[in-house]
């Protein structure tokens, strides 16, 4: 079942907690940085800088992959950085949800070779609020 990332805004009764993540694609070039917050059982929003890190005349991209626990996930959108050498693009305010509750994301960064496989790791990030 595919879900829509959207912004959350549902409060919690527990305080927000926020936690600093980075990347970097196996090539090198693509890096992330930011915050992600999680802001209860089934929410999270996330600042994320990503940064074309080689003049290579590859794009770089990120998403997130939301684990619901055992072998339940949903992928949220993919968002590119075509801007070339050194350039970076900010998205604030990306956020997922879901009602059944979140185990964590886990962030996929990856420079788009072309041609080629692309070059990608990811990052997966618990859930404190979980289960």
């Amino acid at each position: 079942m595919m879900l829509a990332l959207a912004f959350a805004g549902a409060g919690s009764a527990a305080a927000d907690q926020s936690k600093s993540i980075s990347g970097a694609s196996p090539d090198g070039g693509a890096s992330v940085s930011g915050t992600l917050t999680w802001t209860g059982r089934g929410s999270f929003k996330a600042d994320i800088t990503l940064k074309d890190a080689k003049c290579d005349g590859n794009p770089v991209y990120f998403y997130f992959i939301i684990n619901k626990g055992w072998t339940s996930e949903w992928q949220g959108k993919r968002r590119d950085n075509n801007e070339g050498c050194g350039k970076t693009i900010t998205w604030k305010g990306i956020g997922g949800s879901d009602s059944n509750g979140i185990y964590g994301p886990t962030l996929r960064v990856c420079t788009d070779i072309r041609p080629g496989a692309d070059s990608c790791k990811e990052y997966g990030y618990d859930n404190p609020y979980y289960p």
